[in-house]
């Protein structure tokens, strides 16, 4: 088998890609401030049982935010995501996991709602073309995987914190893809109940955007959220990763940025 033959067996798995990303973190890290602190590092989140490879784990320079990050190579091929309100067209809202550890015990350890840059759209839905309709949505898939990595990795984490000093961690998870990005702008008034298609639908490219959704099922509703709205239960199991489209991965590194006040009353 020739070179060329072997280069397109590598070609078709995700290695390269991912290989490729770190090099470009590395190299621009001046840029932005990440660095990558792991790359296939192995976890288990004993909440679900699952287990698997981080394929990259970044931190900022200030050692406050981790990404957790599943690179995720597909050719000519495009995702497409739902938004049927434009209210979510700017949304600075995410739900991250975070660690806080002050006088010699864990204050906040959880996942909390907080608001951070970039501004991006925000879906639930995303459709592939290919895909099988029998099948859980690939993407679905990918970023249960992520929320319980996030969970799984914080929790390892959790056992290196326990010191004197204080500490103050947040976990983000993050999908970069070769895919291009589009958001579909859908009036619900617009959409045929007959056939279940949409008309007079607008698309438009986006670098990245907030993936937001109930995507594990083992995160339980507390009591307070309970006894309160079905949209304040929803949200309380929803959880957030970001999409990024390969090429504009630095300059959401450059971006991202947690807004300090959503931090009252943890810090």
């Amino acid at each position: 088998m020739n070179d060329e033959k072997l280069s397109e067996i590598v070609n078709r798995s995700g290695f390269p890609l991912q290989i490729g990303l770190e090099h470009l973190i590395n190299e621009t890290h001046r840029s932005h401030g990440w660095k990558v602190i792991f790359s296939e590092h192995s976890w288990k989140n004993s909440s679900d049982g699952c287990s698997g490879f981080i394929d990259l784990v970044l931190e900022n320079h200030y050692h406050t935010s981790v990404l957790i990050v599943e690179s995720k190579r597909v050719l000519e091929t495009s995702w497409i995501f739902l938004i049927e309100d434009q209210t979510q067209l700017q949304r600075r809202h995410a739900k991250s996991w975070l660690l806080r550890y002050l006088n010699g015990r864990f204050t906040y350890f959880g996942f909390k709602e907080l608001t951070l840059e970039p501004t991006t759209p925000q879906s639930q839905y995303c459709v592939v073309d290919g895909q099988d309709p029998k099948s859980k949505p690939m993407l679905e898939r990918i970023c249960a995987d992520i929320i319980s990595s996030v969970e799984g990795f914080a929790n390892e984490e959790k056992e290196l914190h326990i010191s004197d000093r204080e500490q103050l961690r947040m976990y983000f998870g993050v999908i970069v893809t070769t895919a291009k990005l589009k958001v579909c702008l859908v009036d619900p008034t617009r959409i045929s109940i007959s056939d279940g298609k949409i008309q007079d639908a607008s698309f438009r490219d986006v670098p990245y955007l907030r993936f937001r959704k109930q995507l594990v099922s083992h995160h339980k509703v507390s009591g307070h959220h309970a006894i309160g709205s079905h949209s304040e239960i929803s949200r309380a199991k929803e959880s957030t990763v970001f999409v990024v489209n390969a090429e504009a991965l630095t300059q959401f590194l450059q971006e991202f940025e947690v807004d300090g006040s959503s931090l009252r009353g943890v810090v």
